[in-house]
């Protein structure tokens, strides 16, 4: 078992993989904590907060008259 660098849990980074690649895609756990050092739990909060940030950083564009959708 591995601990979390981020709450000090002790986690199974396969099972934290899995968790993080249902939700958000396939070898995302990877690429975002490519040592394996993060649970699927604090890695699910970070993804998350990333994910509705950008999410909101694209509504307000969106607001400001900026679409990308446009060809």
């Amino acid at each position: 078992m591995r601990i979390c660098s981020n709450c000090g849990c002790e986690f199974d980074v396969s099972d934290a993989r899995r968790m993080i690649g249902r939700r958000y895609g396939a070898g995302l756990y990877n690429d975002e904590y490519p040592d394996g050092d993060v649970c699927g739990r604090c890695a699910s909060e970070e993804i998350g907060d990333a994910w509705n940030a950008g999410a909101e950083v694209l509504e307000l564009a969106r607001m400001c008259g900026w679409d990308d959708d446009d060809d």
